[in-house]
């Protein structure tokens, strides 16, 4: 079973994190209020900030943890 931090380029600045043999999951809310879980597909650093990348509406789009997405 596959666990831990694994990162994608040598610089560090992309990585996947796996819980139980699983990616992480996150949940966010929308404009509505609405709670939405999604799988991160991968994490990117933005300067002192992290960002994921989750798949929404069909599109995939990099996001903060804590932003609200569109209606």
């Amino acid at each position: 079973m596959r666990n831990g931090t694994y990162y994608l380029n040598n610089s560090g600045s992309r990585w996947v994190s796996y819980t139980d043999g699983a990616k992480d999951k996150i949940t966010l809310l929308d404009a509505n209020g609405k709670a939405h879980t999604r799988t991160a597909i991968f994490y990117e650093s933005f300067g002192n900030f992290g960002l994921v990348c989750i798949s929404y509406k069909g599109k995939k789009i990099k996001v903060f943890a804590d932003s609200t997405l569109p209606a």
